[in-house]
């Protein structure tokens, strides 16, 4: 990945952070990320997770560099990490290409911009030939 578009995957669960939410049977699992997302990141990241059709439906919140999210006790713990995963995972590759594709404007711009500085440069000496 570039420099400008870091990868963030889940690397653990924060344990003692770990909650049942008030007056239901929902408990509340902060998942830790590798670094802390920008807004673009986490924008496509609920993108992706709003598009994925076959993963239950989870209320989830990103705080820093912590992802949580509300299950409930008959949930499969590790079916929600590897879906978080690959969400993540999807999500970063939507960064990446984003960026490289910034980064091809940005060359296009540049090249633009040496070109008609050519020109402008061009029709300056020729306007040093110029007969009145």
């Amino acid at each position: 990945m570039s420099d400008d578009c870091q990868e963030i995957k889940v690397v653990s669960i924060d344990k003692e952070a770990i909650k049942m939410s008030a007056g239901t049977q929902i408990w509340v699992i902060p998942f830790k990320l590798s670094s802390k997302p920008d807004q673009d990141w986490e924008k496509k990241f609920f993108d992706v997770q709003r598009k994925d059709k076959e993963a239950t439906k989870r209320n989830m919140k990103i705080v820093g560099d912590v992802i949580t999210v509300e299950i409930s006790e008959i949930d499969n713990l590790q079916k929600v990490l590897d879906v978080i995963r690959q969400e993540a995972a999807e999500t970063n590759v939507l960064c990446e290409t984003d960026y490289q594709t910034k980064l091809k404007v940005r060359r296009d711009l540049e090249v633009s911009l040496r070109k008609q500085a050519d020109s402008t440069k061009r029709f300056k000496d020729d306007s040093d030939n110029l007969q009145f």
